[in-house]
């Protein structure tokens, strides 16, 4: 019964708690509790960790406790950015996050499948988003506590060039609501960083990059449960089809 109520109309659900979330962090923000605007963000990460382990139980899957795990972790670590260490830590650990979802995507690409068409897509990828990130960082730089910070960042960047690419690859060649969900997924992620930045760094109208980076985070997080129980359906759906 406990599985039902998880499963049945979990949109509506989650749809509910995502713009309470999003309500919760304008409130907080406006108050000008920055401590406390920041915690959150972790912890609407673990709450969407703790809900997704109640729901699949052992059948959830590893990447994504990873990522939500790590990513929560870095949220967390961000309330004392100001601190070099832990600034530092809070980059390495949004790093990790990041790689739990390449873990995903690396496996559905295969060097056969490339076309010429992609090929030139990835390329552009990298040039136009790879400038674009590069000169985001460039005006970072002056403000990083230290080089670890620093080269975390670019890490992360190069990263999300991957993601994108790895993304609209595995939903061009899938085509499927499930693919679709992990490309949106990442692109929310990939939208939240970079808002999160600009407005960290007050680069430019920080007020509304932070409602914007809280927004995609939140939506991401609602894509990303929605996505594992496509998956999961998935997975029940081939073993149902593999005869014994």
């Amino acid at each position: 019964m406990q599985g039902k109520v998880f499963f049945k109309n979990y949109k509506t659900g989650l749809g509910i708690l995502s713009v309470f979330f999003i309500l919760l962090s304008i409130i907080i923000h406006l108050y000008g509790n920055y401590f406390l605007f920041r915690l959150l963000r972790g912890v609407i990460c673990y709450s969407t960790l703790l809900y997704l382990l109640i729901a699949h139980g052992k059948n959830i899957q590893k990447w994504l406790v990873g990522f939500l795990f790590f990513y929560g972790a870095s949220s967390f670590a961000t309330v004392w950015y100001e601190n070099g260490t832990m600034a530092s830590i809070a980059m390495i650990l949004n790093f990790i996050a990041l790689l739990m979802l390449l873990w995903y995507v690396v496996p559905k690409f295969t060097i056969k499948k490339i076309t010429k068409t992609f090929t030139l897509l990835f390329i552009l990828m990298v040039v136009i988003n790879g400038y674009l990130f590069f000169q985001l960082i460039e005006l970072m730089k002056e403000m990083t506590l230290n080089y670890t910070q620093y080269i975390f960042m670019i890490l992360s960047a190069f990263c999300g060039i991957i993601l994108a690419f790895l993304a609209l690859f595995y939903n061009h060649f899938f085509n499927t609501a499930q693919s679709m969900a992990f490309t949106l997924l990442v692109f929310l992620i990939i939208f939240a960083e970079i808002f999160r930045g600009i407005a960290y760094y007050d680069l430019a109208y920080s007020n509304a990059f932070v409602y914007m980076a809280r927004i995609c985070l939140v939506l991401g997080l609602y894509v990303l449960v929605h996505f594992s129980f496509l998956d999961i359906k998935n997975a029940k759906r081939l073993k149902i089809s593999i005869p014994s």
